[in-house]
């Protein structure tokens, strides 16, 4: 059989959660980060496969609104960003602002919730979810609850420990932060929202269309990660060839260790960097 998809990659998550079909178990995601319970789910940008663009450097995270107005955007995260929490914010101030159309006033403007979901750790604590409101600094008041950016980390948390403080939270960390299938089991087997997107994984994994995709936007994150390493030494550097050829070498060895880690075949990663399978095996051993 071939091998499973990982919902970090973020075209997967899209494909996972993103579509009509999908709305209850977007719902249950919601849940158990928010803490409150999203109904009335709208996808505001509903994935068709048929209608994915040729183009994988888009941003694919799922927009949605609630039956009360509330606006939601999520974005997948699984590669370190140096500037995540300004992005989020950005992102944030887009999507409230664009509710303000012509012939609409201020009061118009509903609460909107961003949410991203982390593959690394980013904050010095351990807690599962940070939730952010622009608060007056001594009274710790709130200006009102339309602002609030969630920062939900899935690295490091498949310890059933975790089970005490929220079954479902952890269950969705651990299948969402998954390094193995025996991780997404565990993770299965404590919630029935989780069982059923473990399922759904496990299908999406055999389609080829997806499968390729999958892959395509996974070589260009890796693509973007070498060029922005190339660019850093570059500048270290300034120029020298020597080190340039270095770091290129580097950035590669560190692209096929991933892939493996990804659950890529040898005989794929050996087509992709032009090197022998045998070669392939040397460097991720």
């Amino acid at each position: 059989s071939q091998y499973l998809l990982f919902p970090q990659n973020d075209f997967v998550f899209k494909v996972l959660f993103g579509s009509e079909g999908s709305k209850h178990l977007l719902s249950s995601l919601l849940g158990s980060i928010t803490g409150e319970q999203k109904s009335g789910i709208t996808l505001k940008n509903p994935f068709l496969l048929r209608n994915y663009p040729d183009e994988k450097e888009g941003v694919l995270d799922i927009r949605l609104t609630t039956g009360n107005g509330e606006q939601v955007f999520i974005e997948m995260q699984a590669e370190r960003h140096r500037a995540i929490h300004k992005r989020m914010l950005f992102y944030w101030v887009r999507a409230y602002g664009a509710q303000l159309v012509k012939g609409k006033d201020y009061d118009s403007l509903k609460r909107t919730t961003g949410i991203c979901i982390l593959g690394h750790s980013w904050f010095k604590d351990i807690k599962p979810v940070s939730c952010f409101h622009a608060l007056e600094k001594s009274r710790y008041e709130p200006i009102c609850i339309d602002f609030e950016l969630m920062f939900m980390q899935v690295g490091n948390s498949n310890s059933k420990q975790g089970i005490t403080y929220n079954k479902d939270l952890w269950a969705w960390r651990t299948f969402l932060g998954a390094e193995t299938e025996e991780e997404m089991i565990m993770a299965a087997e404590a919630s029935e929202a989780v069982h059923e997107a473990y399922n759904k994984l496990k299908v999406i994994s055999q389609d080829p269309e997806i499968r390729a995709y999958s892959e395509a936007r996974e070589l260009w994150l890796i693509d973007q990660t070498i060029r922005e390493n190339e660019a850093r030494r570059e500048g270290r550097e300034e120029g020298r060839e020597e080190g340039k050829e270095e770091g290129k070498e580097e950035a590669i060895r560190e692209m096929i260790i991933n892939m493996n880690k990804s659950g890529i075949p040898i005989e794929s990663i050996a087509a992709i960097a032009n090197l022998s399978p045998d070669e392939i095996r040397k460097i991720v051993k």
